[in-house]
């Protein structure tokens, strides 16, 4: 079977206003603001809206993509699509350096798995019990991991779907990322232990970014 082979993501987000969703972008990720911001492994960029956030996944070929996706039934009301792939972006000067992780929560494990490692092509790596009877999946594209929340099943009267619930940035150095954003005057927690060992994060705070977002680093590993 024609595998897909998904690599980066164009991030499409839902917004009230999206030349202050701009704005917020190039201030986090210390670019000039634009329609479109392009970082090593995708872009982010954002639309007139209050639902429906979508990711794009990169591929080589997206016409052949998006009839094989048809064909594995693909619904139009899932938050995921492909796009043809980016050559990755030259390499700034700047502290973030390229989406690390997507969260996306999904109303059950099988539908879970039936998305991102069934249609998608995702390689499914990692599963774990969290709270609430929740599960929590990974799966990895070529560049970047998609983490999943999943309950134990849609309640009654909730769409059937998943959703972008938020996006974790990685950053070379979170100290200076952290610094950076401060002295913007951006909201943020403080750098705290990450829950993968050797990393550390944190929360920022910025309604104007549209959702749910994080700056992670990860200790280089020792040669």
């Amino acid at each position: 079977m024609s595998r897909l082979g998904p690599r980066g993501a164009l991030i499409d987000l839902a917004c009230g206003d999206p030349d202050l969703t701009h704005i917020a972008y190039g201030r986090l990720l210390d670019v000039p603001p634009a329609a479109r911001i392009d970082v090593s492994n995708g872009s982010v960029r954002a639309h007139p809206g209050t639902v429906d956030h979508r990711v794009y996944f990169g591929v080589d070929d997206p016409d052949a993509a998006r009839r094989l996706l048809g064909r594995r039934g693909l619904a139009p009301e899932e938050p995921v699509g492909v796009v043809g792939a980016a050559e990755p972006s030259v390499t700034r000067d700047t502290d973030i350096t390229g989406i690390d992780h997507l969260v996306f929560t999904a109303p059950g494990r099988d539908h879970a798995l039936a998305l991102f490692g069934a249609t998608l092509d995702l390689d499914f790596r990692l599963e774990r019990e969290v709270a609430d009877d929740a599960r929590q999946l990974f799966f990895r594209a070529t560049d970047l991991v998609v983490e999943v929340i999943a309950g134990a099943g849609p309640s009654p009267g909730e769409p059937n779907r998943c959703a972008l619930w938020g996006v974790a940035w990685r950053s070379a150095d979170v100290e200076a990322t952290h610094r950076r954003l401060s002295a913007l005057g951006v909201g943020t927690n403080e750098i705290r232990v990450g829950r993968k060992p050797g990393t550390r994060v944190f929360t920022v705070h910025d309604d104007a970014l549209a959702t749910r977002t994080l700056v992670i680093e990860t200790a280089p590993r020792p040669i």
